[in-house]
């Protein structure tokens, strides 16, 4: 299996990608399952035209804060700040581009959003 960056921005109409390292190669979707799926094919027809063999296909979704807080915007800003120990209104600001991050930062925010992603993967629910 080889995992590609697939590079992701929203804008008013869905979503856009370009494949890290492959600039021709780029898609869009009305959504991030579409812009997925969208994606994997333009990769394929790459290969293709290319004439390479076609390996499994998995992609490393990349976004700055900004993006991210688009596509994700059921996120609470405060409850993460809160979880992560920084200030929700520096938060905030990053989400919004008035103000960014350090690498520091950036790596501490990655992180709990890992971790929240894997506490979410692991729970199990139950019916009442």
């Amino acid at each position: 299996m080889s995992k590609y960056k697939l590079i992701i921005e929203k804008n008013k109409d869905g979503y856009w990608s370009q494949v890290e390292k492959l600039p021709s190669v780029f898609s869009s979707g009305e959504t991030i399952a579409k812009l997925i799926e969208n994606s994997k094919e333009a990769l394929e027809l790459y290969f293709e035209v290319s004439d390479l063999k076609s390996p499994k296909i998995q992609f490393e979704l990349v976004m700055d804060i900004q993006e991210f807080f688009k596509v994700n915007e059921y996120i609470n800003i405060t409850s993460l700040a809160k979880r992560i120990g920084m200030n929700s209104s520096l938060l905030r600001q990053y989400s919004k581009g008035i103000k960014f991050p350090s690498l520091e930062q950036v790596a501490k925010i990655e992180r709990a959003i890992k971790q929240i992603g894997k506490e979410l993967s692991s729970t199990e629910l139950q019916p009442v």
